[in-house]
């Protein structure tokens, strides 16, 4: 049964009980919620109970605050009905309490049967608003429920392989703003037993997968009041973005999608007679750099082949890939391999061929077969990730491990590595001659004549008449590091210029090279130099003196 809730104020409390008393005649559903004897006692239980009444009955003159007064202060913040009950015939009176929002005026001494006809029309009033809200609700409901559906199906086309999504547009304004992070699921080998599946069994546990994910996603976005979405992807993979609104750094929003993940992989093991691997993205703040997001994930589950299933796989920044996806001991050998992969971006041969040597010069000296060939495999993985603007061609990852592992020597196992890293600096190079650098040039222009104000891809990608999502792909192509990781760079590299300037302060630079939360930027700072903002700005000073 509805009920309606009633607050009674009258500074006589032989008229306030009477009142009550009528309004509890005329029907159990009336709720009497209180009865006080002054305008302010009335605004503070309102005030503590958020303004869940419907209905206020109220005298006009009362000690402390008057029942105007109490209406005008309520109606700044809720919505309420209200009847005044008074002795006083002045127009004036009326007048004030109807523009105050009173539905009637009623006077002293009170007719009884009036009184019941008034509560009568408002709670016809009451009925018909709830309802009208009602609908609202639902209609609202509706089109989010219709709006998550269109934003899925999109997303589904978006990480569909083969799919050119500049065809798109500017598809990201469909998406609150805030940090997102993509993760991919993958069942791993399956059971023997799962042979004798029916279709329906497959049906079931499919089911009962992307239920599992979207529930304990949709949990972990409410937590932090962000949203998720999931979806099917192909064969017995699964998708789910989540996003947030958080400014905090990337390392706290990766620890969040772990300890989802976690989460995950655990129901399923428990329901399912299946694992799971999942590999997450780098938290990105603009969607058109989902592409190199999808890349990322899908490259980061081929750890799988390495490290076996129901593994958890993700990095806060690209170049810590192997440091984070990879216990490796010697931390030293994926240095090296980092180097490798940066100069594979960077088309640099020489470079490649130098931290080739000193890595497998510093291989040699190794003792245990099983940290060689973990070292080498993740190497060779890095080498096949580095610049590549698609997925890693099927069944070379494959094929490659294979030979590293029948690989008899060392020797051999180089001259694996080597042509790999020269077949990928070729194929860097030919992608590079076929693009106009004419935009590029335009686009870090932009950026360094405007590292104070928000940069986002599509600002960017506008100013050279490039569509955002294919803008991203050119930068990277063209740089071998993504466009936000590039305006990032530029703004610590301004910062660390300003922090030489004795007369700014801290706040002063950070609002000067684009951020408005100080703390943000001095994470950031520390993260990109190792040295927070004050301490690079005390060696400065200090190297100045001794000069």
């Amino acid at each position: 049964m509805e009920r309606y809730r009633t607050l009674i104020v009258d500074d006589e409390e032989m008229i306030r009980n009477g009142i009550a008393r009528l309004v509890a005649s005329c029907g159990e559903e009336w709720d009497i919620v209180a009865t006080l004897s002054d305008g302010q006692e009335a605004l503070d239980f309102i005030c503590g109970c958020n303004g869940v009444i419907d209905l206020l009955i109220t005298d006009v003159k009362m000690p402390v605050m008057d029942g105007l007064t109490l209406i005008n202060e309520i109606n700044r913040d809720y919505n309420f009905y209200c009847l005044i009950i008074s002795g006083y015939k002045d127009f004036q009176y009326v007048k004030t309490a109807m523009r105050e929002g009173a539905v009637d005026y009623l006077l002293k001494p009170i007719d009884r049967d009036q009184l019941r006809e008034r509560i009568l029309e408002i709670k016809g009033k009451i009925e018909e608003e709830r309802n009208r809200n009602n609908r609202w609700r639902e209609m609202e409901q509706q089109s989010e429920r219709l709006k998550l559906t269109e934003q899925i199906q999109l997303l589904s086309y978006v990480t569909s392989a083969g799919l050119d999504i500049t065809r798109l547009g500017y598809w990201v304004e469909e998406f609150p703003k805030g940090s997102y992070a993509l993760i991919n699921f993958s069942l791993d080998a399956l059971p023997v037993k799962t042979r004798d599946y029916k279709a329906k069994d497959w049906a079931a546990f499919d089911y009962v997968v992307e239920n599992i994910i979207k529930e304990l996603m949709h949990v972990t976005a409410m937590e932090y009041s962000g949203k998720s979405w999931c979806w099917r992807g192909e064969n017995t993979d699964y998708w789910a973005m989540l996003q947030l609104p958080l400014s905090e750094d990337r390392g706290t929003f990766s620890q969040i999608v772990k300890h989802a993940a976690g989460d995950i992989q655990a129901a399923i093991r428990e329901y399912t007679p299946f694992t799971i691997s999942v590999s997450a993205s780098d938290t990105i703040s603009d969607l058109y750099m989902l592409p190199d997001s999808i890349r990322q994930a899908r490259t980061l589950m081929n750890y799988r082949l390495i490290n076996g299933g129901n593994q958890f796989h993700s990095t806060c920044i690209e170049r810590d890939v192997m440091l984070t996806a990879v216990p490796v001991t010697d931390k030293k050998l994926l240095q090296l391999g980092y180097q490798i992969s940066q100069a594979i971006e960077q088309a640099s041969e020489d470079s490649a061929v130098k931290s080739m040597r000193e890595l497998f010069h510093k291989l040699e000296g190794q003792v245990d077969p099983a940290a060689i060939q973990r070292s080498i495999q993740n190497i060779y993985l890095s080498v096949l990730m580095a610049g590549n603007e698609k997925e890693i061609e099927e069944g070379v990852l494959e094929e490659g491990l294979r030979l590293i592992k029948r690989a008899p020597n060392l020797q051999d196992i180089k001259l694996i590595i080597e042509q790999a890293v020269k077949k990928r600096i070729q194929q860097v190079k030919t992608l590079r001659m076929l693009e106009n650098p004419g935009p590029l040039e335009q686009a870090k222009v932009l950026i360094s004549d405007n590292l104070h104000e928000e940069l986002t891809v599509k600002r960017i990608a506008d100013h050279v008449h490039m569509n955002p999502t294919y803008f991203c792909r050119y930068f990277k192509t063209q740089t071998g590091e993504t466009i936000l990781d590039y305006v990032t760079r530029m703004r610590i590299d301004k910062a660390k210029a300003l922090l030489a300037d004795p007369s700014l302060k801290l706040h002063e630079i950070s609002v000067l090279v684009g951020y408005q939360d100080v703390k943000y930027f001095s994470g950031l700072f520390k993260q990109s130099i190792g040295e927070t903002p004050s301490q690079y700005r005390k060696h400065v000073y200090a190297k100045i003196e001794s000069c």
